[in-house]
C-alpha cells in the first residue's frame, strides 16, 4: 500500500514541476508563449498541437 502512496505522490510532483516550469520558463522569457496560456510553445508543438495566438477584444 505505500509503494501505491510513493507512486501517486511522485506522479504529483512531476505534473506540478512541469507546471512551475511552464509558469517560470514562460513568464522570465526563457521559453515562448504566443498564446500566453503558460505551456511553452516548444511543449505544444511536440504533442502536435498548432500554435496560434489567442484573438483579443482589439483583433476583432
Amino acid at each position: 500500500m505505500t509503494e501505491i502512496a510513493i507512486v501517486v505522490i511522485a506522479i504529483i510532483v512531476l505534473i506540478v514541476g512541469v507546471i512551475v516550469y511552464g509558469v517560470v520558463s514562460t513568464s522570465m522569457g526563457y521559453e515562448k508563449d504566443v498564446n500566453k496560456n503558460y505551456i511553452p510553445d516548444r511543449f505544444e508543438r511536440m504533442m502536435g498541437m498548432e500554435v496560434k495566438e489567442k484573438e483579443t477584444e482589439e483583433k476583432k
